[in-house]
């Protein structure tokens, strides 16, 4: 699928229903390599809490010929106190990664979290060699920290790099 095939990309406020589409994304082949989660137990579980940000209208869902492709989600925080920054989480389909969709949905959720929720920064949770590093590098995000021992999965250990962008 080329980039010029993408003029079809719509986006709206993330429902219930896509639930399922983030559920086959997550469980694409190789995809947890990039999240905590590590079986279908944790990734319902982080399901919920991703789609649960859908009532506050902070979730948008990108989708291409009425199919959903992408998900992004300002998770509000709850304390006054920390209600200035949010936490990002973003995926998108396997099909469509790198022809565009990111760049869209961080765009109008980066539009959302300033122009809506008074969100003044903005931070995300990414694995070492996750290739959306350079997105999120090109959107103005600079590393703030690493943690080199934080997953372990099958022995080996898999370094996060913490990222946030002032807005």
């Amino acid at each position: 699928m080329d980039k010029e095939n993408l003029s079809g990309v719509e986006l709206r406020y993330t429902v219930a229903e896509d639930a399922e589409p983030l559920k086959e994304w997550l469980l694409e082949p190789g995809v947890l390599k990039g999240f905590p989660m590590l079986d279908l137990p944790e990734v319902e579980d982080s399901i919920k809490h991703w789609i649960g940000f859908a009532k506050y209208r902070s979730s948008l869902t990108a989708t291409l010929e009425g199919k959903p492709v992408g998900l992004a989600t300002l998770c509000l925080m709850p304390y006054r106190k920390l209600a200035h920054q949010c936490l990002i989480s973003i995926i998108v389909a396997g099909e469509v990664r790198g022809k565009g969709i990111g760049t869209t949905l961080l765009n109008n959720l980066i539009y959302l979290a300033r122009d809506f929720f008074g969100i003044e920064v903005l931070y995300l949770e990414v694995y070492e060699q996750n290739p959306a590093i350079s997105l999120y590098r090109r959107f103005g995000f600079k590393e703030i920290g690493n943690q080199k021992y934080f997953m372990k999965e099958n022995g080996e250990y898999i370094g996060k790099i913490i990222m946030e962008r002032v807005l």
